[in-house]
């Protein structure tokens, strides 16, 4: 880590989560935000494209935000209890997504995928859960197997399932024993192990959209498979809209790809950056939750009037006409312009986007569609250099950050405009100038 690093000590690794220390550049003291910057406790005034990991939608600072927080002020901010602004936020997030017939308030995405896994197994009575490789859904235990922070990609074991690869120590392996991880993009698995054991089988968890290795998107037909197949054999199917919910459309990826799930979960753009997140759902399935059903989701910080009330101006400032025709001419501009800059330089990298989140994969010339062809294709040494230069001297925070074996995506905000997008692309050009690119070694 770099010298300013550990500025707070009695922070553990002086950070107050984890990944806020950056890959070869630890931690950024921010003094002040604004937009789509953050100025640093070194003076400096960086364009900003983690954008709180995706949640600050709006960017940093909004207007919209920071009057409906201030009016909160002065009728009681901090109670839980329910408020015409609870009614008016569940009633306009369930006109927006199309699986969504009740909302049930959280705190966090971990949350929410917890919550949902829950409710499909009370009301199916089955115990089995099938998720996808390089498919992250919380820090939670029952669903922190074979993600990018595992060793490495599994093998396929003998029974067509991959090898249970936890996420990080501390995992009983009991738990992973009711998780059924399969590689993304592989209906046969799909077909083969509902046909084994479908019949205790709970759910499908999946993110739509797979952001967490970089951008790897759903080969057709491939959410309309999931779809039929839970169908069939009776099991709930779950969209983890945390990343992909309220980016690309007002109704998320069901409702881009037209696919419509039991479950989703929601966090990040949910709130634009309060803290908040949701799981919503069809009403036989969510009327299971306590005081309807039996399944009890509650929390003591569940529902907070700031969050509440910050969430609600932020689901319409979304729906304002124009917001997403903004955010698609940044995608569009980041997808084409990044991958212009790097032929330019003859960087092999194949570049996608969903909603602002662009992954790009250095290294790869074809469309990964596995987290196993992330991991195998990526040039990380070269990205990590490359994600250095482009943090230390071109001042870009965020911009191409390697993670463990993949990228994380380049986001941006309805704060960034074209020509923001264009001044990285700009300071992208002059770095790949600074450093040639080289092929992977070993």
């Amino acid at each position: 880590m770099t010298e300013h690093s550990t500025v707070a000590p009695h922070l553990v690794g002086g950070v107050a989560s984890g990944w806020n220390a950056l890959t070869a550049i630890g931690a950024v003291q921010v003094e002040k935000t604004e937009g789509p910057y953050i100025h640093d406790a070194r003076g400096r005034r960086l364009l900003d494209f983690i954008m709180g990991w995706g949640s600050c939608f709006l960017g940093h600072n909004p207007l919209a935000l920071r009057e409906a927080l201030t009016d909160a002020l002065q009728s009681g901010f901090l109670h839980q209890y329910e408020t015409e602004a609870h009614a008016r936020l569940a009633e306009e997030f369930c006109a927006a997504v199309p699986c969504a017939e009740r909302l049930r308030l959280a705190n966090s995405g971990l949350e929410s995928t917890m919550y949902a896994i829950r409710v499909a197994r009370a009301v199916t009575g089955r115990r089995l859960v099938v998720k996808f490789e390089g498919h992250f859904h919380g820090l939670g235990d029952q669903l922190m197997w074979n993600v990018d922070s595992s060793p490495s990609p599994a093998a396929m074991g003998p029974d067509g399932l991959l090898e249970r690869s936890p996420g990080t120590p501390g995992l009983p392996d009991e738990v992973g024993e009711l998780v059924l991880p399969l590689p993304w993009n592989a209906p046969a698995a799909v077909d083969r192990v509902f046909a084994e054991r479908g019949e205790d089988i709970a759910a499908v968890i999946l993110e739509p959209v797979c952001l967490n290795i970089g951008c790897v998107s759903p080969d057709p037909g491939m959410l309309e498979r999931l779809r039929e197949v839970t169908t069939q054999y009776g099991a709930l199917l779950i969209f983890d809209e945390v990343l992909t919910g309220f980016r690309a459309a007002l109704g998320g990826a069901q409702e881009q790809y037209g696919v419509v799930p039991d479950l989703a979960t929601y966090g990040k753009a949910f709130g634009c950056g309060v803290p908040i997140a949701g799981i919503a759902g069809k009403a036989q399935y969510m009327d299971a939750i306590a005081p309807v059903g039996d399944v009890q989701i509650s929390g003591t910080n569940t529902g907070r009037q700031m969050s509440v009330v910050g969430a609600l101006a932020a689901l319409r400032e979304l729906k304002q006409p124009g917001f997403y025709q903004h955010i698609t001419a940044l995608n569009d501009r980041l997808v084409t312009g990044i991958a212009e800059v790097m032929d330019r330089h003859g960087v092999p990298a194949y570049t996608g986007g969903f909603g602002g989140r662009v992954g790009v994969h250095i290294g790869s010339t074809e469309r990964p569609r596995t987290m196993a062809e992330v991991a195998r294709l990526y040039n990380k040494p070269y990205a990590t250099r490359l994600f250095e230069l482009l943090s230390e001297k071109y001042e870009l925070y965020g911009f191409l950050l390697p993670l463990g074996y993949c990228p994380e995506p380049v986001t941006v905000s309805a704060a960034h405009t074209l020509e923001h997008v264009d001044e990285a692309l700009g300071r992208l050009d002059d770095a790949l100038r600074d450093l040639p690119y080289r092929e992977a070694e070993g």
